[in-house]
């Protein structure tokens, strides 16, 4: 159930926000001798904070009376680069999702549940950028911002295959250079997370 994600909102979204979107701007710029891509400041540590606060913070905004559940979570680091670039998959970011399914009687507006989010983080200097992944019953707006050192995408599903309609938010962290998926620092990292156990 959403009894969660509604205790997210105790943290206090002023504090999320702050740590989130007002993050200093300068953090993000790659340093002398740093790999392409990456902010050498920032660590997967950092980028695993960065975007779980961000979908915690976006999913807080969701009215609760539309919220039906939480169908599923997930958190894991995942490469930036592509295998013929990094083999070793050392620069990686971290990913952190959440399905959420709405009630019944919000259904039908679905759509506009998720655009009322997306203009909530328009309006605070957030660039949306829709249409990227869409289908028919599949709709994705990635949402950037050069304050925060993660982005979030947001994919509204309609009812289709007897799946429910609900709103999917996925928040990336900054790209961080490791030691790669099976060091010390990724493996303890991914299994700090429930969802990850087993």
């Amino acid at each position: 159930m959403v009894g969660g994600d509604r205790r997210i909102r105790t943290l206090g979204a002023v504090a999320i926000a702050a740590a989130v979107l007002g993050v200093v701007a300068g953090c993000a710029g790659a340093g002398a001798g740093a790999e392409p891509g990456v902010a050498s400041d920032v660590t997967l540590a950092q980028s695993k904070s960065y975007a779980q606060l961000l979908r915690n913070e976006a999913s807080s905004r969701l009215p609760p009376i539309v919220l039906k559940e939480v169908a599923g979570s997930s958190d894991s680091s995942v490469a930036c680069e592509e295998a013929s670039d990094d083999p070793d998959g050392l620069v990686r970011s971290w990913t952190s999702s959440t399905d959420i399914l709405v009630t019944n009687s919000t259904a039908a507006r679905v759509q506009k549940v998720a655009d009322d989010l997306i203009a909530s983080f328009v309006d605070q200097g957030w660039s949306a950028d829709s249409g990227t992944g869409s289908t028919e019953e599949l709709t994705v707006t990635e949402l950037t911002s050069k304050a925060s050192l993660a982005s979030i995408e947001i994919a509204t599903a309609s009812k289709a295959d007897g799946q429910a309609p609900g709103i999917t938010i996925t928040a990336t962290g900054v790209c961080a250079l490791t030691g790669g998926p099976d060091s010390d620092e990724v493996t303890k990292l991914e299994a700090q997370d429930p969802a990850n156990a087993g």
